[in-house]
C-alpha cells in the first residue's frame, strides 16, 4: 500500500502542475476563436461596400472584364489547377490536419482534373503531408502567435492574380476546415479564381442605395480592377479567418476535455490519498491503544 500511496502522490503532483497550463491554453484558444469570429463579421461589412461600388460602376464599364477567364472559356492547353490546402501552424488541435488531408485528397480525386498542383499553408499540415509522402509544389507557414492580417492576405493574392493573368494556372481552389454549430468543424471548399462578375448581378438584387450616385471622372476599368483585387484578397482573408476559428475551436474543445479529465483524475487521486492517510492514522491509533492495553487482544 505504501508504494501505491507514493505513486498516487507523485501522479497528483504532476497532474496538478499541468492542470493550470491546460486551463491557460483553453482560455487562449477561446480568446483567439472569438477574435477570428469578430474579424469575420467585420470583413463581411467590408465586402458589402465592394458590392455597392461595383454595382455603381457597372454601367460605366459596360460589362468589361478584368482579364479573367470564366470556367467555360479556359483553353485546354493551360496546364494546372491549384488546390491550396489551409491547415494549422501549431498542434494541440487533435486530428484537425489529418482529417483535412483525407477529405481534401478525396475531393481532389473526385474533380477528375488531368493536371493539378497541391499547395499547402501551415507547418503542421506540411509536416503531415510529408509524412504521408504526398507531393505538393508550394508551401508557406501561417503566423504562429496571431491571426493572419488582411495586408498579408492582399500581398499573397496579388502574386496569385499575376500568375493567373499570365496563364500559369487556370483555376484556384482553397480547401480548409470551417467552423460549424457547436464548436465543431467541417470540410469546405472555395473557388478563388477565376473571379466571376456574374455573382454581382445576382447580389445587386439585394443591394439598397447606400450613397448618392457617384461622379466617375477616371477610368472605371481601373476602379473595377482595384475592387476585384481587394475582393479576391478579402475572400481569401475570410477563408483564413474561418479556418483559424475552426482550428482554435478544436483546440479549445481538446483543452476543455483534457482539463476535465485532469480534474477527474485529481479528484480520484485525492480520494485515494485521503483514504490511505485515514487508514494509516487508524492503524497507528490501534497500535497505540493496543500498546496501552486499551484493546482486548483476545
Amino acid at each position: 500500500m505504501t508504494q501505491n500511496f507514493e505513486r498516487a502522490k507523485s501522479r497528483l503532483e504532476n497532474i496538478s502542475s499541468i492542470e493550470p497550463l491546460l486551463g491557460a491554453l483553453r482560455t487562449l484558444s477561446m480568446g483567439t476563436w472569438q477574435m477570428a469570429l469578430n474579424k469575420i463579421s467585420k470583413i463581411r461589412d467590408y465586402e458589402e461596400n465592394f458590392d455597392h461600388i461595383i454595382w455603381e460602376i457597372l454601367p460605366a464599364i459596360k460589362k468589361s472584364k478584368f482579364n479573367h477567364r470564366k470556367s467555360e472559356e479556359i483553353p485546354t492547353e493551360i496546364a494546372d489547377t491549384i488546390f491550396l490546402i489551409v491547415g494549422t501552424e501549431r498542434g494541440l488541435c487533435g486530428k484537425f490536419n489529418e482529417i483535412l488531408i483525407s477529405n481534401a485528397l478525396e475531393w481532389i480525386e473526385n474533380q477528375g482534373k488531368s493536371s493539378f498542383q497541391i499547395w499547402a499553408m501551415g507547418s503542421r499540415l506540411i509536416r503531415k503531408l510529408e509524412q504521408k509522402q504526398i507531393n505538393f509544389t508550394w508551401r508557406q507557414p501561417l503566423p504562429a502567435s496571431d491571426l493572419t492580417t488582411y495586408h498579408q492576405a492582399y500581398i499573397t493574392t496579388q502574386k496569385w492574380l499575376d500568375q493567373f493573368e499570365d496563364h500559369d494556372f487556370n483555376q484556384f481552389f482553397v480547401l480548409y476546415n470551417q467552423l460549424k454549430t457547436g464548436g465543431q468543424y467541417q470540410f469546405s471548399t472555395s473557388q478563388l479564381l477565376p473571379f466571376e462578375i456574374n455573382d454581382f448581378y445576382i447580389a445587386q438584387k439585394h443591394v439598397t442605395q447606400k450613397w448618392p450616385p457617384p461622379i466617375i471622372e477616371t477610368d472605371p476599368k481601373g476602379i473595377y480592377r482595384r475592387i476585384v483585387e481587394n475582393y479576391v484578397a478579402s475572400s481569401f482573408y475570410l477563408i483564413l479567418l474561418r479556418s483559424a476559428a475552426a482550428e482554435h475551436a478544436a483546440r479549445f474543445n481538446l483543452m476543455e476535455e483534457a482539463k476535465n479529465n485532469a480534474d477527474e483524475i485529481i479528484e480520484d487521486l485525492t480520494q485515494v490519498i485521503n483514504s490511505e492517510r485515514k487508514r494509516k492514522i487508524t492503524q497507528q491509533m490501534q497500535e497505540l491503544a493496543a500498546g496501552a492495553g486499551l484493546l482486548d487482544n483476545k
